[in-house]
Formats: C-alpha cells, structure tokens, sequence
C-alpha cells in the first residue's frame, strides 16, 4: 500500500474588495453581461437566465436562486455565501479564485463545468450533477454532499476534509490526487475511475468488495 502523501490543492485567494466598496444591486444579472464588484444582498435571484454572464470581484450573499440559470458563466475573484435553491444550473461554468460558502442546493447541474482554486465550505447539496467537470485545486471542507455523479471527470488535487459524502459515480473519471481519507465515504461505483483516489484504511476495507468483483476474485470466509 502507497504511503506516499498526496499534493494538496493550492489555496483559493479570492481578490475581493471590501464590502463598504462594491456597488449594492438588487438587480437580477442579466445574460451576457458583465457584472464587476458588485454586491448582491439577500436578492431573490430566482427563475433568473444569466446565461454567458461575467462576474469579476463579485459577493452574492443571503441570495435565493431556485431555477436560476448561469449556464456558461465565468466567475473570477468572487465569493458565494448562504446561496439557497432547490435547482441550479451552472452548466459549462468557470470558476477561478472563488470561495462558496454554506450554499443549499437540491439539484445542482453543472456538467462541465470548470473549477480552479476554490474553496467550498459548509455546502450541502442533494445531488451534483459534476459530470464532465475539470476541478483542479480545489477543497471541500465540512461539505455535505448526498449524491455525486462524477463521470467522465478530470479532477486535480481536490481535497475533502471533514466531508459527507453519499455517493460517488466515478466510471470514465480521471483522478490525481483527490482526497478524501478525512470524510465519510458511503458508497462508490465506477471502479475505473477510482485510480488517483486518496483513502484511509477504513474507507480501503469499505471498497474491497467492489474493488474484488471488478477484478474477479472470489473471497470467502
């Protein structure tokens, strides 16, 4: 067994201003449009289509999004705090040097969507639809995350720590240095993608039986 440590992501450092200097909006953002240090505060962004917008230096806070649409849109330098909705489409979306923080989601579409450096805090979501997805350095802490369809992912250095996670599709995926020895881990499937998986001991016992039938071997006891 490898006992060699794996990389860590590099942390996020969103480049946010302060507060007091972004322009407060209760303005929904609009598609295609670019939106920079602007604060959204408690808006309720729900049913909204921000296709293809662009946020640079951006704080969404305390907002309601459930079927807001932000397929394709680039977040830079922003931060997502207490963002509710019981269906979220970030289809094809990027994020760079962004921080979400305690973010409840029943259904999250994200298919393809593009991840570096950003922290995840405190999220909870139902299921996350994350197939096709580049994530690369990345960190989940203290996330709970019930269903998980990671196939045909690219994922790098991406850490979860302290996390819950229900379920785990990973067919097709193509890990290096995903984490999750310090979370809880209730099931997988798609052994071929397992490759590039960090796992604690007990989560190894946990994956033997699955890991067992994909090679053919019969145990008995």
């Amino acid at each position: 067994m490898s006992r060699t440590a794996p990389r860590r992501p590099a942390p996020a450092h969103p480049d946010l201003p302060a507060l007091a200097d972004l322009a407060p909006s209760t303005a929904p953002p609009q598609p295609g449009a670019a939106h920079d240090d602007v604060l959204l505060d408690r808006v309720d962004l729900s049913g909204v289509d921000a296709t293809d917008a662009r946020f640079l230096g951006c704080v969404l806070q305390g907002c309601r999004g459930d079927d807001l649409v932000l397929t394709g849109a680039r977040f830079v330098d922003c931060r997502v705090s207490g963002l509710a909705a019981t269906a979220l489409s970030l289809r094809a979306t990027c994020w760079r040097e962004c921080a979400l923080e305690q973010v409840r989601v029943g259904a999250l579409s994200a298919p393809g969507a593009e991840l570096t450096r950003v922290a995840v805090v405190g999220a909870r979501v139902d299921f996350a639809d994350l197939r096709e997805s580049s994530l690369t350095d990345v960190t989940f802490t203290g996330c709970d995350l019930r269903d998980v369809d990671a196939t045909g992912a690219r994922w790098t250095r991406v850490r979860f720590e302290d996390c819950r996670l229900g379920a785990l599709e990973a067919a097709s995926a193509r890990l290096v240095d995903v984490d999750v020895s310090t979370s809880e881990l209730g099931g997988v499937s798609g052994v071929d993608g397992l490759r590039g998986l960090v796992v604690g001991e007990v989560q190894l016992l946990q994956l033997a039986p699955l890991l067992a039938a994909h090679l053919g071997i019969t145990v008995v006891g």
